[in-house]
């Protein structure tokens, strides 16, 4: 069986080398399978051998209207097995540990703003901040020659 990548396909398909498609199952998700002039082909990765597998069928239609395939066969559907989507879904704990940290910076920040909103005390002059910036950058100098020493 051969292995075409999108583009690959889309070469295919425009040149009429592809004589039908296909979707069929693959466990919980599917994969997309071609009849070629050289024979059966499948759908993969575009930097892997590994098949190009879809969550629904409705993604492997999408991205074949796009392609400008309009006839699809799906076929063998009762090798569908939606159960082992719980066993193939990919667990992203950095990513909900990133939007967590994420949200909580910007609970911060909002608090941070509204605080300096609501704070009854005049604002500081120009001067003034000038001069409270000048000493904390005086001390974070005196703090990192500190650790290099």
């Amino acid at each position: 069986m051969q292995s075409l990548s999108q583009s690959e396909f889309q070469v295919a398909f425009e040149h009429g080398a592809v004589q039908s498609v296909e979707i069929e199952p693959s466990g919980s998700r599917f994969a997309v399978k071609f009849l070629t002039l050289s024979g059966v082909a499948m759908l993969v990765q575009t930097r892997k051998s590994e098949p190009r597998l879809f969550g629904t069928v409705d993604g492997a239609l999408r991205l074949l209207h796009k392609l400008g395939v309009r006839r699809i066969v799906l076929d063998r559907l009762e090798q569908w097995q939606p159960e082992q989507a719980k066993l193939v879904r990919r667990s992203r704990p950095d990513r909900a540990q990133a939007l967590t940290r994420a949200a909580e910076y910007d609970r911060w920040v909002r608090t941070k703003v509204n605080a300096s909103r609501l704070d009854p005390r005049p604002a500081m002059t120009e001067g003034e901040w000038e001069t409270v910036r000048a000493a904390k950058r005086a001390e974070r100098q005196a703090l990192l020659a500190g650790k290099t020493e």
